[in-house]
């Protein structure tokens, strides 16, 4: 559990790790700021990726489905195809989750004989490279890292990835290890802006930052964002959105 005091001490902002729930003062924060942004539907390229792995795996196992004339094997390797998109969604999680926990470790280190082993594994290392160049490139410093937030006029809280000087302005920044970067991160992020200025009561300096780190290549790929109103309303609208269809029940909202 993280417990930190916000808004003078007056609220109470706790954080269950292990159900990912917050609390303030005690009582349940509904929705989060990724439970909020979840709701925009991404389903037509998620659909073709799970399509897309069921096919390679049944491809590179058409020789044994050619050969079995009984039938005994086909059931069982459709039954495998069908779960290919769950088991690399957990595979990418687990990759992210590391990389996140190694980048927090890295950042809340006091000096470099405190900096965190890297990990063996090719795309953790990657993620992580990845990373490192990108602070080194753009002579990165950093404020925080994972710093709850939640915003007392609209009832929302989450985790900041980390706050940086970037080009002698501070920016809120999320790191990212998916193919891609959504439009829906970017209202993550002006959330988790949104909350922690209405806190301190005062503004950023620079836009809001999304550093995706391939896994694959080593490499990073920047995003700089502005028009932070625009954003921050269309994280509003998700947030709406989520609270209402929880209010009719609808099973997906909770």
């Amino acid at each position: 559990m993280i417990t930190v005091k916000l808004y003078d001490g007056t609220i109470e902002l706790c954080f269950d790790e292990n159900r990912h729930r917050f609390t303030v003062n005690g009582n349940p924060v509904f929705p989060s700021v990724t439970a909020s942004t979840g709701i925009i539907d991404k389903s037509r390229p998620l659909i073709y990726w799970a399509v897309g792995l069921a096919k390679d795996y049944l491809m590179g196992n058409l020789q044994t489905l050619i050969d079995d004339t009984k039938g005994d094997k086909i059931a069982a390797l459709i039954e495998e195809a069908v779960k290919q998109h769950s088991i690399k969604k957990q595979e990418a999680a687990d990759v992210g989750t590391q990389v996140h926990d190694w980048v927090e470790k890295f950042i809340k280190a006091k000096s470099k004989k405190d900096w965190p082993e890297i990990p063996k594994d090719p795309q953790v290392f990657n993620g992580i490279s990845a990373f490192l160049k990108w602070t080194e490139e753009n002579e990165v410093k950093f404020i925080s890292s994972e710093k709850l937030t939640y915003s007392k006029k609209y009832k929302y809280a989450g985790i900041m990835d980390a706050e940086a000087i970037i080009k002698r302005k501070l920016c809120v920044i999320d790191f990212k290890t998916s193919k891609a970067i959504y439009p829906e991160m970017r209202f993550q992020v002006a959330a988790y802006q949104a909350a922690s200025e209405e806190e301190s009561g005062k503004e950023y300096s620079g836009n809001k930052q999304l550093i995706r780190f391939d896994k694959e290549t080593g490499e990073f790929d920047p995003h700089e964002f502005a028009e932070q109103d625009k954003d921050f309303k269309a994280f509003l609208a998700t947030l709406e959105l989520k609270r209402r269809l929880k209010e009719l029940e609808i099973p997906y909202a909770k």
